[in-house]
């Protein structure tokens, strides 16, 4: 049978979930990003089903949202006279990220009301843990696998002669070079527990 074509991998929404004998911890986006605690809710199979599906539907309008921001480069370069082109960048990624985090929310707000808050907290760990399980070897591969060489990329390009500020290629180096650590720990992590399990 052939494989179904997904912009997406499976479980990329996986993070938010982790099965407990009432259910599923559902670790909700935090209101106000990276502020305040992360609300944990309690949900049914069901539940956990619809949440995933809207977490789903919230990604691809990242990715939808993403489209234009790359195409109108030109015009928000000089966004603020005054400013380079690096702090321009982090100026719009910061609005990019508000404007995406607030659209999530948004998306799943409806699903949390009468949802029972659990004692249990989601911590980032824990979130790392669901989604190596969630996803698939291969498709943590790939993500690492292009992390890794758009952090290599940078890093070369910016020892070179480019007509682009040298800060915002190293910092494009680093922040993908974080991603690719953080994609290869989470992949021998799940190559190591699938070992433990056959051994």
């Amino acid at each position: 049978m052939a494989s179904r074509f997904r912009l997406l991998p499976l479980g990329v929404e996986g993070q938010y979930f982790k099965r407990v004998p009432e259910g599923w911890l559902f670790g909700a986006p935090r209101p106000w990003l990276a502020f305040g605690r992360r609300p944990t809710y309690l949900a049914t199979d069901a539940q956990k089903a619809a949440l995933a599906d809207r977490i789903r539907m919230s990604r691809y309008i990242r990715l939808l949202l993403a489209i234009p921001l790359l195409a109108t480069v030109p015009l928000w370069m000089d966004l603020v006279r005054g400013l380079g082109l690096f702090d321009n960048t982090m100026l719009v990624l910061g609005l990019y990220l508000l404007c995406v985090h607030f659209v999530e929310y948004l998306m799943i707000r409806p699903l949390l009301a009468g949802l029972p808050l659990a004692e249990e907290r989601m911590t980032v760990a824990n979130m790392l843990r669901q989604q190596s399980k969630a996803m698939s070897i291969r498709s943590q591969a790939l993500l690492g696998g292009f992390f890794g060489l758009a952090s290599v990329s940078s890093w070369c390009l910016s020892l070179g002669r480019v007509p682009v500020e040298r800060d915002l290629l190293r910092s494009v180096g680093l922040f993908a070079g974080s991603f690719f650590i953080l994609w290869l720990g989470m992949l021998m992590a799940k190559l190591w527990g699938r070992h433990r399990s056959l051994s």
